[in-house]
């Protein structure tokens, strides 16, 4: 399983460095166009954006598994000690239950969309493939903070507070 999970994340690392990059090319393609020849892409600003949605939520999930995100340290230097596991732990539950709660809510966004047929101007893409870039971002975010759940608890008695959570 572990296998897997470093299989996962580098392709996900090589798709978010290459999604940036293809982004980077093709607004770079609509600034040439628009200035040297005055003549403006219609799908490429459309497209950079649909591709940026998709680096936020993927990379949030990175994010996440790197213990990356911005927190407010204040409860956990309060209590300190022998409390912050605890407390290490209910955040983490509170996060996972509302990245899973975000999954549900947006899933049905994603359907609503479907449903539909709505499409982007442009580029006549279905929407909700852009929009399906929020379930799968927080479902994945989920299922690192389960697994980041699981290593504090397996950690809690072997190691001190502060060692386990690094």
């Amino acid at each position: 399983m572990k296998e897997f999970f470093n299989v996962y994340n580098k392709a996900e690392e090589y798709f978010l460095v290459g999604c940036l990059a293809f982004t980077v090319c093709i607004v770079f393609l609509q600034v040439v166009m628009r200035n040297l020849f005055n003549y403006a892409l219609p799908w490429c600003e459309e497209l950079s954006r649909y591709i940026f949605v998709w680096l936020v939520w993927l990379g949030a999930s990175m994010t996440t598994r790197k213990k990356g995100h911005i927190r407010v340290e204040f409860i956990f230097n309060i209590f300190g000690g022998k409390y912050r596991v605890f407390f290490e732990i209910l955040t983490a539950v509170i996060w996972c239950g509302f990245c899973i709660f975000l999954a549900a809510i947006s899933s049905q966004l994603v359907i609503k969309a479907y449903n539909i047929n709505n499409v982007s101007t442009a580029m006549q893409l279905p929407m909700y493939i852009s929009y399906l870039a929020i379930p799968v971002g927080v479902g994945i975010m989920s299922l690192r903070l389960i697994g980041q759940i699981i290593e504090i608890i397996k950690t809690m008695g072997k190691t001190p507070a502060k060692e386990a959570l690094e």
